[in-house]
């Protein structure tokens, strides 16, 4: 019987990895921060309104480094954009659900947790680094400064796996680099889960 796996971790962890793994097994796989991205562009009027003209580009785009410079500051601002944002992430992620179930998928995201989606999850499976590495890949990746990026780390405090346990049974990974250790804990808990 096809699975809905969460994968659910801080910015740096390696969400990304564990679904192109998954991928590679045959599921069907949906990143909500690009889909967020998406639906900030699709949604560029009500942002900007809410948050001033400095949020929108040349090309009518959210300028998505002042936007979170913005509200990863201050937190009254960060909900008031998840409160437009997350909603419409959730009525897309269902549809991506419906469209198809006959195969397994894993849906992944830094703030899951914040949604209703994961009650419709099977399994989370909670990617984890230490804060070094995650700093390290989060500042190859979008190639800012630590003070660009410091803000959405300290925004994580409290992300914690134990948020998830209410709706789905929560394994853990460790992607300290080691990609064989990655793959072989991802194959003991894909045997666990799968039966």
């Amino acid at each position: 019987m096809p699975l809905i796996l969460g994968i659910a971790g801080k910015m740096g962890a390696g969400k990304n990895l564990i679904a192109s793994i998954l991928e590679e097994r045959g599921w069907r796989t949906l990143d909500l921060d690009s889909l967020a991205h998406q639906i900030l562009d699709q949604n560029a009027v009500v942002i900007e309104s809410e948050f001033g003209s400095e949020v929108i580009d040349a090309e009518g785009k959210i300028n998505r480094r002042s936007l979170g410079a913005k509200v990863f500051n201050c937190p009254p601002l960060l909900r008031k954009l998840e409160s437009i944002t997350y909603p419409l992430i959730e009525r897309e992620t269902l549809g991506w659900l419906a469209a198809d179930t006959s195969v397994s998928v894993a849906i992944h995201a830094i703030n899951l947790h914040k949604t209703a989606l994961p009650q419709r999850c099977d399994a989370i499976l909670w990617v984890h680094a230490s804060r070094r590495q995650r700093r390290k890949r989060v500042m190859a990746r979008d190639g800012r400064p630590w003070n660009e990026i410091k803000a959405r780390f300290k925004s994580q405090n409290k992300l914690k796996p134990k948020l998830f346990s209410p709706y789905a049974e929560t394994y853990s990974i460790k992607n300290s680099g080691n990609l064989g250790r990655t793959r072989h804990r991802l194959e003991e808990i894909l045997c666990h889960i799968e039966g």
